[in-house]
């Protein structure tokens, strides 16, 4: 199945991929013989989102290091380029631009986070660079036709995580009866939040009350001792 973004679909977007790696990295190859192919990417490795991105660097380094092992890429060493976003769009943006124009990398990936990967896009779109990201929570946001989404939580992550989440809960063989939802000032989260609540109250799951608090917010406690109220969970 083909799913649409803009006026072209994933499909044709992995076609144009392809037919660009095969002709303009393989004709890279013989021009240069053993330069190595290069991949940038910025990521939250401070600030607030720090915790999740450096999951992500350590992956993403074990991964190239692996790739290098077994030959690189068409005989090619890979260098990945990474770095740091600070958890800021406005950085990420100017960083996806450095990448681009003076790193001169030759495939960009999205960094983490909606709002740095719609800032990063916006680069993306004026170079027109294919743009490959993996953990953007609101999908219909992107409207960059070079755009590809291979986040987990598919095309709609506010169904789909909030349902396997309950379920995951119910084969547990005491499903939940009430819950108390909080959730970060941030877009994909609330996104998610939202179609959390709307699944709930579907399965007759008490909502008991929907608290969003500021993004980068550390301390919990004030946020716990919010319900008190006998039947919580």
């Amino acid at each position: 199945m083909s799913i649409t973004t803009g006026r072209t679909s994933r499909r044709d977007v992995l076609a144009g991929a392809a037919g660009l790696m095969s002709l303009g990295i393989a004709g890279s190859v013989r021009a240069q013989g053993t330069q190595p192919i290069k991949i940038g990417q910025t990521l939250s490795l401070t600030g607030p989102l720090a915790q999740t991105g450096l999951i992500h660097q350590m992956v993403s380094e074990i991964f190239v290091d692996q790739l290098n092992k077994d030959g690189g890429l068409l005989g090619r060493p890979v260098q990945y380029v990474l770095l740091d976003d600070q958890s800021k769009p406005d950085v990420a943006r100017t960083l996806y631009e450095r990448l681009i124009t003076s790193d001169k990398v030759d495939l960009i990936l999205g960094p983490y986070g909606t709002a740095a990967i719609l800032a990063g896009m916006t680069v993306a779109q004026r170079y027109k660079k294919l743009y490959i990201e993996n953990t953007m929570g609101t999908p219909q946001l992107a409207t960059y036709e070079w755009h590809f989404g291979a986040t987990v939580g598919g095309s709609y992550p506010n169904k789909t995580a909030p349902n396997i989440a309950l379920d995951a809960y119910s084969s547990a063989g005491n499903p939940p009866k009430s819950i108390f939802i909080a959730v970060t000032k941030f877009p994909s989260a609330l996104f998610q939040a939202e179609g959390m609540r709307d699944a709930a109250t579907a399965r007759g799951i008490k909502v008991l009350d929907y608290l969003q608090y500021e993004f980068g917010t550390r301390d919990f406690g004030p946020i716990a001792a919010l319900d008190k109220r006998p039947g919580s969970v």
